[in-house]
């Protein structure tokens, strides 16, 4: 009983304030609809309100006005032939997923059938990546948002929930999901330092790739380099915020921190990291994952679609971005390769939102799982690797909750879910028909579809 009185008494507050949001929404028309310039950490209290106020009631579906955004997204064509006089050597695959986040709705024991929707997709790329946005200190309590959100983060994920993403929800068999995870986020020192480094013991216990967060200077300079089919991939990983904590002096290694929220971010670290990649770890490929942009918005800042090509210009071949709870359109973005001086394709997912999380948004429970090709090969006898091909696969979660408990999440495939929607077939889709075409306009401008393709001159 007392519980109930407790559900009750939470719901009548988030709806006062809901009702609260929809009186300014009325008194400042049109303020609410765009982005606005932030730099995404929060430091005054009206920054803070406008956070929950997307938070709980309105996601923001606009582009920042007068930047030109919408067109620009909308311009984008995913085609990756492969040029003429191409000839492949080797290919691989590499597919990502969000953030990983901590919600007391996500366990153990309702995941079983977490990964049956997309596994086909996800786990067949040579590599698996995702981010993991939080730390997982098993001797330290497990601990989810606070009711009270202007509270400070302390997150803590759990063991059983890490399992389920690496072993692919099959304990016992290692490494058989996501074989590489990033560890520069905003909750990367939730815990402190004792509960970063307890996390990075956790993750070589498993067995788990990683990179983002480092025990020393020299793990930090020591880019990680995993080899497939021949082609090798450098992953690097940055944050613009450690929420309100702050790098101990002399330690700045504990966590890759640029202020990539900020407008003139000197990209000259990962320059420099990406150079490291190829000259010391003979990578063909470099993916930058950034932590970055503003949350609960489904496009970026300009400053951001800027920020993106000077990184690839840096000698980056993917951006994978998160950190907005929300999916942001994907850019095909060609520059010159520093190395070979080469005209090539890079790529830019701003964010592939949360990969598992809840949230009372509805945006943040559509998310997307990419899968980028590679060919390497000879071009006028130059060896050189080259994006082949890319795919996106829009993804619902869904959550069976009934007072405030789920019983049930898993990961759908949205595009599937829909047509069972539509056909009234015996699949139960798990999504209302009143929300679909909601969803699916807000994956429609972020869709890739480009499969890889050879020019007639390739073997």
């Amino acid at each position: 009983m007392t519980r109930i009185v407790s559900i009750i008494f939470r719901t009548i507050l988030r709806n006062i304030f809901r009702f609260a949001c929809l009186i300014a929404t009325l008194l400042r028309p049109g303020h609410f609809d765009h982005s606005q310039r932030q730099d995404g950490t929060l430091p005054a209290l009206k920054d803070k309100l406008f956070w929950i106020y997307k938070y709980y009631f309105r996601q923001i579906e606009k582009p920042e006005k007068g930047c030109g955004i919408a067109e620009h997204f909308s311009a984008q064509r995913f085609d990756f032939a492969l040029p003429a006089g191409f000839r492949q050597e080797a290919e691989a695959s590499l597919a990502s997923g969000g953030d990983i986040l901590v919600s007391g709705h996500i366990r153990g024991d309702n995941t079983g059938e977490l990964w049956n929707d997309v596994a086909p997709f996800f786990f067949d790329a040579d590599i698996r990546c995702a981010n993991l946005e939080s730390p997982v200190a098993p001797s330290q309590p497990f601990t989810a948002l606070p009711k009270n959100l202007l509270k400070k983060l302390e997150l803590n994920n759990s063991p059983e929930v890490f399992d389920r993403c690496f072993q692919n929800g099959k304990f016992g068999e290692s490494g058989t999901g996501i074989t590489f995870f990033t560890t520069a986020n905003n909750h990367a020192l939730d815990r402190g330092e004792s509960g970063l480094l307890e996390t990075l013991d956790f993750l070589d216990q498993r067995g788990a790739c990683h990179t983002g967060s480092f025990r020393s200077q020299a793990d930090r300079d020591d880019i990680p380099v995993i080899e497939k089919n021949g082609i090798r991939f450098a992953f690097l990983s940055y944050t613009f915020s450690l929420n309100e904590n702050t790098l101990p002096p002399g330690k700045e290694y504990l966590v890759n921190l640029l202020p990539l929220n900020r407008p003139g971010c000197d990209t000259g670290p990962i320059k420099k990291d990406a150079e490291k990649a190829r000259k010391e770890k003979n990578a063909d490929i470099v993916t930058a994952c950034l932590h970055w942009s503003l949350e609960h918005e489904s496009y970026p800042l300009r400053h951001f679609i800027d920020l993106g090509h000077e990184i690839l210009e840096c000698g980056i071949d993917v951006i994978i971005g998160n950190h907005s709870h929300t999916l942001q359109p994907a850019e095909k973005y060609t520059c010159t390769d520093p190395r070979t001086g080469l005209r090539k394709d890079g790529l830019i997912f701003y964010a592939l939102g949360d990969l598992l999380s809840w949230h009372p948004s509805k945006n943040s429970r559509l998310s997307a799982l990419a899968k980028i090709h590679f060919s390497k090969g000879l071009i006028d006898g130059r060896e050189t690797t080259l994006i082949s091909g890319a795919e996106l696969k829009p993804v619902y979660a869904y959550s069976k909750i009934r007072l405030e408990r789920c019983a049930d999440f898993r990961l759908l495939d949205l595009m599937k879910t829909a047509l069972a929607i539509e056909t009234g077939g015996d699949i139960q889709p798990f999504l209302s028909a009143k929300d679909l075409p909601a969803a699916l306009g807000t994956v429609s401008y972020a869709t890739v579809s480009s499969r890889p393709v050879r020019t007639d001159q390739s073997p």
